[in-house]
């Protein structure tokens, strides 16, 4: 059987970049975007709503997988976390730049090439079942399209099932309906896809998209987005050498953020960095896996109550990101609250104004219509209700009345413990 980084260079062949990004993907880069947050912060719904946008260039994905591809991966950067410095030396940088040289782009408008979404399926699919030999020709065969997405991946998956029954569709960050529909006969969530974790679950869907060209990068934003990039950002700042750097810093209400954080420790995804000897968190469901970001100076947590782990990595998401602001004020920078990209199509079409204004691109009417219908199902543990926290309040609390947790969101503009936790009677509707 053939290792992965050899599966993964026989798909670079399959899969070339845009021409002109074939050399020198790095240096070709002319504006980054950060999107600095914590976990469970709201940053993959919002950059979803982003990669509607004409005018900007993404990644399909966290960059997360490229980083370990390239030797980035903890413990093997020898920072014991996510932190990544101006000076980590990338073992594979050349096997990095050619990957995300291959990734960057848009979501397809129109027809996309059937071909080249085939070979990209089987290069996501080889990241989030690294223990599989995925066979591009299979992949082929079994992705057909369709003009409803979902329908048309499960489909996908469910033949691919055929050669691979150990590809698991319940780790795919599609509507749970839906999976169920598909696949009637799985049981229980499984808890851990493997034991080499490469992208962190949920994983992917591939959406049909359209390779980046030099002129992309020279005329609209990167935007990047992944919440251990809060220790990253002089990293990306030497990454990319010839581009500007500019972070937008996405907040929400600590009781929000930490709440979700403690739904997700106990959901079966989001699975980071395994741990051994296993972490003895009070009540942990999996302690065989530390799960999000891993922030430096978190040994020290490996023991505490849940909810405490919780408020320690949303502080030092946002900490961190402000201690870079800080020494850095050449940086530009901006702040945005996910409450106001949330709390109505109104509320969300303004802040995208304000910041296609920052960014510099246009803001356009279709989609204006896209962003002002329902918001984008993206890696959610439960359905969203309004002040979920509340129920969680008992345990919270010990978390928000710490004088840390309090200077840091007074900072952050939620200064007023009032608006983030304490429960009204009787609670609101949902």
């Amino acid at each position: 059987m053939s290792t992965l980084p050899e599966r993964l260079a026989a798909l670079r062949a399959l899969r070339p970049p845009h021409p002109s990004l074939a050399e020198g993907f790095f240096g070709k880069v002319r504006d980054v975007v950060i999107v600095a947050s914590s976990s469970r912060g709201g940053s993959s719904i919002f950059t979803e709503i982003l990669r509607k946008s004409r005018h900007l260039v993404h990644f399909r994905a966290e960059v997360n997988p490229f980083l370990l591809l390239g030797g980035l991966g903890h413990p093997h950067t020898g920072t014991g976390s996510d932190l990544l410095t101006a000076q980590t030396p990338i073992p594979d940088r050349a096997g990095m730049e050619a990957e995300m040289a291959r990734d960057v782009g848009r979501y397809a408008r129109g027809r996309s090439n059937p071909e080249r979404q085939a070979m990209d399926l089987a290069w996501r699919l080889s990241i989030q079942w690294p223990h599989l030999e995925i066979d591009p020709a299979q992949v082929a065969d079994a992705w057909r399209g369709g003009p409803d997405f979902a329908e048309a991946f499960l489909a996908f998956l469910g033949r691919m099932r055929a050669h691979h029954p150990e590809l698991d569709p319940r780790f795919v960050d599609l509507p749970p309906a839906a999976l169920a529909r598909a696949f009637p006969e799985l049981g229980p969530h499984p808890g851990a896809p493997g034991s080499q974790i490469i992208e962190e679950p949920p994983f992917v869907a591939n959406r049909p998209w359209t390779a980046a060209a030099e002129d992309d990068l020279a005329s609209a934003p990167l935007i990047i987005k992944t919440p251990s990039n809060a220790y990253r950002l002089p990293f990306w700042r030497a990454l990319f050498p010839d581009a500007q750097l500019r972070v937008l810093h996405l907040v929400r209400n600590p009781a929000g953020a930490i709440n979700g954080l403690v739904d997700g420790w106990n959901y079966p995804g989001f699975h980071a960095h395994p741990m051994d000897p296993p972490l003895t968190i009070p009540g942990l469901t999996q302690p065989g896996w530390w799960k999000y970001d891993l922030p430096p100076g978190w040994e020290a947590w490996r023991d505490q109550p849940l909810a405490q782990v919780c408020g320690f990595q949303w502080r030092s998401a946002h900490q961190h990101t402000l201690d870079f602001l800080d020494a850095h004020p050449e940086v530009p920078h901006t702040q945005v609250r996910f409450e106001e990209v949330i709390a109505s199509p109104a509320s969300r079409c303004r802040v995208l104004r304000e910041i296609c204004a920052w960014l510099g691109v246009p803001f356009d009417p279709d989609w204006e219509a896209e962003i002002s219908s329902a918001l984008p199902h993206v890696m959610s543990t439960v359905p969203p209700r309004q002040r979920r926290w509340f129920d969680r309040a008992p345990v919270l609390q010990p978390v928000l009345d710490r004088p840390d947790t309090q200077t840091l969101a007074a900072r952050l503009g939620y200064g007023d413990p009032d608006t983030w936790i304490r429960c009204p009677t009787p609670l609101p509707p949902s």
